[in-house]
């Protein structure tokens, strides 16, 4: 999701379980309703209504506290909730706001009291974003809804507005660029968990703008990714697309045989047949598919499958087929195949390119480079072929980690902070720093001497030292001088000590 290039709407219906059987049922409002949910440790109530909370009555409280606010001539309704209903329900009236979006999904949750709209370029139909807010705004009061509505540039900027910014009847519009009016807003507009939102309140962390100001690798480290992940989905560096309510077409086909077939080059014909024809209802469409599975049934009733990952959506039958050729020769089937199904389980839109003038560009050199891994990662599996992803975290060995190169958002964890920029760096980094013996001539100087497991370096030069610290909060503290040095013989090595004990070790080579 690119920032500036799409504007999210979302409409939030404060306890929305309440909401629609009020609607439904406009006598409940005249009664004392509690909707109640079952825990391990009893009954408590989920919601209330108005007038249960006048009475007294509040969310969490046991169903058998919230009685002794009741009077005996009161009319009572008590309700377990039922979150089915309360889903189904809310589709519904999502796809009854079509009108104003051309994809419209729930916020991913378990309880969702959230709609969340794309009105990208809509808003030119009802004269301006705040008008078509103010025109769903007028809808839903008029089917006697109450909802709070804010656009702005991501789906998680846009929710925490709707929660902490709109008020009922007062629709928000966040421009583009000015994300920065949510930083002030509670840590709960991050959609955190209630473990981590526990954490930060014991730590006196209050709002986003105080989030933003910690380093992310101790946010990593002490409170898991998913902060990180949120905070990036809220500034739009990090994809984030909402699910249709209309459920996604299917792309599968399949055939039935009257006899099995065991013999290899039948049962290639037949995938290959299978494949034209899925393929054939991807391109027409400009769709590409990641993840392709093919199912074999036998006649014992086993099933086996060949499964396809790749690095980017692709239609290319010859290349698709060779990725299978290689999947069937480690099949061992136990009796003859009598049916097979093919379905692209993951399909996106094809990357189109203009086409270059002269040969020599770096569009063909990268989708071979695709092709490659595809072969790679078929061949070894998805788990064997990983790329280098660099993390903002200033010791050496925790500055890297490993994805699997098909994974869609291994490219959004590449990052190298500015403040990384021009720092030298060796050209071959130990998984662990190998400790040595240090002769120097100055007790706390740069080595003159180095043993490595018998082997001498007589040291002709070294720079002045980099001081490498961590915080003491990270578990692991890390405090060392790096020297970078060079050995009468040429080599550069890359050594620290260790300010806690005083301990040297090799860290590095520079070729």
């Amino acid at each position: 999701m690119r920032t500036g290039t799409q504007r999210i709407l979302c409409l939030w219906f404060p306890e929305w379980t309440l909401q629609r059987l009020v609607v439904a049922q406009p006598e409940l409002d005249r009664c004392l309703l509690l909707l109640t949910e079952r825990l391990q440790r009893g009954e408590f109530v989920r919601y209330g209504n108005r007038l249960a909370q006048k009475r007294g009555v509040r969310v969490g409280m046991p169903v058998s506290e919230a009685r002794t606010f009741f009077r005996p001539r009161d009319r009572i309704i008590v309700e377990a909730v039922q979150p089915p209903q309360d889903r189904q329900a809310l589709i519904e009236l999502a796809l009854r706001c079509e009108r104003f979006s051309f994809r419209i999904g729930l916020e991913e949750t378990d309880h969702p009291e959230s709609i969340l709209m794309d009105v990208t370029g809509v808003a030119q139909f009802f004269s301006s974003e705040q008008g078509l807010a103010e025109e769903l705004d007028r809808a839903l009061s008029n089917n006697r809804y109450n909802g709070r509505i804010a656009i702005s540039e991501t789906i998680g900027s846009a929710w925490a507005a709707a929660h902490f910014l709109a008020g009922s009847h007062q629709p928000v519009v966040i421009p583009a660029g000015e994300l920065h009016r949510l930083e002030p807003l509670p840590v709960m507009g991050l959609r955190l968990d209630d473990s981590t939102l526990t954490k930060l309140e014991r730590l006196g962390i209050q709002t986003i703008r105080q989030v933003l100001a910690l380093d992310r690798a101790s946010l990593t480290r002490r409170f898991g990714a998913e902060i990180v992940t949120r905070l990036d989905q809220l500034r739009g560096q990090r994809p984030e697309t909402i699910t249709p309510c209309h459920p996604l077409p299917t792309y599968r086909v399949e055939r039935n045989l009257e006899e099995g077939i065991s013999h290899p080059e039948a049962i290639e014909q037949l995938w290959s047949l299978l494949l034209r024809q899925l393929l054939d209802l991807l391109t027409p469409k400009c769709l590409g598919t990641r993840h392709l599975e093919c199912r074999l049934i036998m006649e014992d009733r086993t099933s086996q499958s060949l499964s396809l990952r790749l690095c980017e959506a692709t239609s290319d039958q010859q290349h698709i087929a060779d990725l299978l050729r290689f999947q069937q020769e480690k099949l061992r089937l136990s009796s003859p195949v009598v049916a097979l199904m093919m379905e692209a389980l993951d399909v996106s839109p094809l990357e189109t390119n203009q086409q270059e003038l002269f040969d020599g560009g770096t569009r063909g050199h990268a989708r071979q480079f695709s092709m490659l891994v595809n072969r790679l990662s078929s061949r070894l599996g998805a788990e064997a072929v990983l790329v280098p992803c660099l993390l903002p975290d200033p010791v050496p060995e925790r500055a890297v980690q490993m994805h699997q190169v098909s994974d869609a958002n291994s490219a959004e964890f590449t990052t190298f902070p500015a403040r990384f920029h021009g720092v030298d760096r060796p050209t071959a980094l130990f998984p662990e720093p190998r400790p040595v013996e240090v002769i120097a001539m100055l007790p706390d100087g740069p080595p003159a001497v180095l043993f490595w497991q018998g082997i001498r370096f007589d040291i002709s030069y070294s720079t002045e030292p980099e001081r490498i610290e961590s915080g003491w909060w990270d578990g692991e503290y890390v405090c060392r001088d790096y020297y970078r040095v060079e050995t009468s013989s040429g080599q550069w090595l890359w050594v620290f000590r260790r300010l806690q004990d005083h301990l040297w070790f090799w860290h590095g080579e520079f070729f």
